[in-house]
């Protein structure tokens, strides 16, 4: 759609402005949670459907296609009306409602003021909400597993969005929302099929996008010990991890944050419980990725120029 070479300025153009329009739209994040798409799903249940349509790929199918088609004949429709402005502004709209959509940055300052505070409760439960699960117990294990997490989840919320939108446009991007809402879903939980097709969906929209922000993640970081971390995961610790993304990601990102060293220089030593120490490091270094990849969109758009 946006992605080739006549266009791409504007794409390119449109990604800048959703990321500073994020910025300045925190207090509504709220409202980019997908409610419709949960509701929608549990209006397709009560509906008479054939088994084929609500299980494994023909379930998938079923809930992704329509709203993706909805946003592809839209796109169409605005596509030649007054010189592109809307449709550059419904794109837009689709990136914007797609990043996130909790915003990763203000998430990992409520947790550093939450420990600062002494509100164990608050930055355990902000904690469950990055790790998607219980955090370990004891530390250093509580914050490198909260290091990771940040390095996996800024994949999922921002730079895996932002490619699949240089790729296919808004419906990329939607596309890409969408199928990470799938597993949370009431009937993933009680269709199998469903819940592992969703899962393999989204394993491959991570596959590409997962490894280009691992290599990213090397270039504002250390990149020869992000590379070791790399080859770590590929030669003896993948079976820790549940998709080759998230390993890829969090065994590169960690390297490249040089861990054990950051563990060494934090500021209330080893075994500390400040672990808003590495994440806060952890976010440093998504910041600096993000830099990398702006710079990159904009040579390229230079070279569209050209």
């Amino acid at each position: 759609m946006l992605a080739f070479p006549d266009t791409w300025h504007m794409t390119v153009t449109i990604v800048l402005l959703c990321l500073l329009a994020e910025r300045f739209l925190l207090e509504y994040q709220e409202r980019r949670q997908a409610r419709w798409f949960f509701a929608y799903d549990h209006w397709l249940e009560r509906q008479n459907l054939p088994g084929w349509m609500r299980q494994g790929f023909g379930g998938v199918i079923s809930l992704l296609l329509p709203p993706l088609l909805i946003i592809s004949i839209l796109q169409l429709f605005l596509n030649d009306a007054l010189f592109g402005l809307p449709v550059a502004l419904f794109a837009g709209l689709v990136l914007l409602f797609s990043l996130g959509p909790v915003d990763l940055d203000d998430q990992i300052k409520r947790f550093t003021e939450a420990q600062l505070s002494g509100n164990a409760e608050q930055a355990g439960s902000i904690a469950r909400d990055l790790l998607q699960d219980e955090p370990p117990s004891s530390e250093p294990t509580y914050s490198q597993a909260l290091a990771g997490s940040v390095l996996e989840q800024a994949n999922n919320r921002i730079f895996a969005v932002i490619f699949w939108f240089l790729i296919l446009g808004p419906m990329g991007a939607a596309l890409y929302r969408l199928a990470s809402h799938l597993p949370r879903l009431q009937h993933a939980s009680q269709e199998l099929d469903f819940m592992l097709t969703s899962e393999r969906l989204i394993a491959i929209l991570n596959w590409l996008p997962a490894r280009i922000t691992a290599f990213v993640y090397a270039i504002a970081g250390s990149f020869e010990d992000a590379l070791y971390g790399w080859r770590s995961y590929q030669e003896r610790r993948h079976d820790e991890f549940k998709t080759s993304a998230s390993g890829i990601l969090i065994c590169a990102g960690t390297g490249a944050l040089r861990l054990s060293s950051l563990l060494e220089q934090e500021p209330s030593g080893a075994g500390a419980t400040d672990a808003h120490y590495l994440a806060e490091a952890a976010m440093g270094l998504v910041w600096r990725s993000l830099m990398v990849w702006l710079v990159l969109l904009g040579v390229f758009s230079l070279a569209g120029w050209a």
